[in-house]
């Protein structure tokens, strides 16, 4: 693919995403605040008991093998098929193992209605095997609006759908139930704008050959799925279902800004990354874009959320939910690393160098547990201040290796995203003395956020950032135009 072919595509592709994520994002964000004032934080509480079986379950069906076709510079029909018939037998296998688990489960965290939600879990992960590697052909042909508005769509079905049935009495099933749904719903919507279909032939040549790949990112997905629960587990177990609630709440508002850039950046870069995975000059280039525009979004979002979480809360979700907010202050300054850090991560995986990656990933997670394993006789306020340890933590090895393979390590990323944090810092300090002059959490909200905007557009023109108009350009080149 020629250099400025791609480039296009990697714009458009990025708007694209962006534009995807950011309605879904606002949609759930919508659905969230309806729910959260319907249901209780003990129904939040149980569904984050068992995530962790939903997350293994689903990193298993599909191996890395989604990672490694995309990553595959010219994958056959072959390759496709393989992959589909594997993932149609781990869904039904998983699916069984779920119905397996559930007493287990139900008896460890002694909630009996556990039992029944891990249940319907299994009827999704069986549903699954009717998506296999639709979206990853999709991915490959760099076809983000049309995976875009498979997402909206798809969003706006299970929104509804959830919000009726909270509305119904089902309580903590209105947060599973649709899920199942939206497996249909999704297969649907990919026939009709791919009408394509994998086929049937199984290759253990093509297995074998994505699988030497996969299986590294497999393990490191495991092992992050497991450690990225580990909170939720050790929280379910030593305090209530209601205290995960707030956890969970808090934890999930903290991490939705982030990763949504973080989610856009690892799936438009990695395929683009892929493609100039031999020309170190063109992945520097991109990456260095990338990280500088993902910060200047990022951190004042993250900012402004921790200043503003209590009257957001409050006024979003009702008073019932205040507990959530310091756990969601404290999170927001380990989730503001997220798409950085992923960023790093996806160098890595475009490059191959899945073994490095997974070595990284276990060394990273034996922090986590050291430091999980020093806070928690502190509680559960210690314990979010030790993730933000972590997260500084992971930072920085990350960015070592970027180093050694691009020469753009932690000092050179340093010099590029600081300008960003110190304009978001110097924003989230007027907003909180702005704050400090109402009683009023609505008018302490709209004032103190229009000032906080005002001084960071001030900031970006006075110190000359360019990534504000690097992103207006892009916008009217590819949506206003158009």
């Amino acid at each position: 693919m020629q250099q400025s072919d791609l480039k296009k595509k990697t714009v458009s592709g990025i708007i694209w995403k962006f534009m995807e994520k950011f309605s879904i994002q606002f949609l759930v964000f919508l659905q969230s605040i309806i729910m959260a004032r319907l249901l209780s934080p003990s129904d939040y509480g149980l569904v984050g008991m068992v995530a962790i079986l939903n997350g293994i379950c689903a990193i298993l069906v599909d191996s890395g093998l989604t990672n490694a076709i995309i990553r595959k510079k010219d994958p056959t029909k072959e390759d496709f098929s393989t992959i589909f018939i594997f993932n149609v037998g781990m869904n039904l296998l998983m699916a069984g193992l779920m119905v397996v688990c559930a007493p287990l489960f139900a008896t460890f965290y002694n909630q009996p209605t556990l039992k029944y939600i891990i249940y319907l879990f299994a009827l999704q992960s069986a549903s699954g095997s009717l998506l296999a590697v639709q979206g990853a052909k999709m991915t490959i042909d760099l076809r983000f609006k049309a995976l875009g508005l498979i997402n909206v769509i798809t969003t706006v079905m299970v929104g509804i759908i959830s919000v009726v049935l909270a509305f119904m009495g089902y309580g903590v099933y209105a947060l599973v139930i649709p899920n199942i749904v939206a497996m249909y719903i999704r297969f649907v919507l990919y026939y009709y704008y791919q009408h394509w279909f994998p086929g049937l032939a199984f290759s253990w040549k093509s297995f074998k050959e994505l699988f030497g790949y996969g299986s590294k990112m497999m393990v490191s997905n495991l092992i992050n799925c497991i450690f990225n629960n580990i909170y939720p587990i050790v929280i379910g177990k030593k305090f209530s279902p209601a205290d995960l609630g707030y956890y969970t709440r808090g934890q999930g508002y903290a991490a939705l800004p982030s990763s949504t850039v973080s989610d856009v950046i690892t799936n438009v870069t990695l395929p683009i990354l892929s493609k100039v995975q031999e020309d170190t000059a063109s992945l520097a280039s991109i990456y260095r874009r990338m990280l500088r525009v993902s910060a200047y979004v990022v951190f004042p979002i993250m900012v402004w959320l921790a200043v503003m979480a209590k009257p957001a809360v409050v006024l979003m979700i009702s008073s019932k939910w205040i507990p959530c907010v310091e756990y969601l202050q404290i999170l927001c300054f380990s989730m503001m690393w997220l798409p950085i850090i992923s960023l790093n991560q996806n160098l890595l995986q475009a490059k191959g160098f899945s073994n490095l990656y997974l070595r990284i990933t276990v060394f990273e997670k034996a922090l986590l547990v050291l430091v999980l394993v020093v806070t928690i006789p502190f509680g559960l306020r210690i314990m979010c201040f030790g993730s933000v340890v972590v997260t500084y933590l992971t930072l920085g090895i990350n960015t070592y290796y970027t180093g050694k393979i691009i020469n753009f390590g932690f000092f050179k990323q340093l010099k590029d995203f600081m300008p960003f944090l110190s304009a978001s810092l110097l924003m989230g300090g007027s907003m909180f003395l702005i704050s400090t002059l109402f009683d009023n959490y609505l008018a302490m909200l709209f004032v103190s956020s229009a000032v906080g905007l005002g001084v960071y557009l001030v900031e970006t023109k006075l110190f000359k950032f360019e990534e504000l108009g690097y992103i207006t350009n892009i916008v009217k080149e590819n949506i206003l135009k158009r």
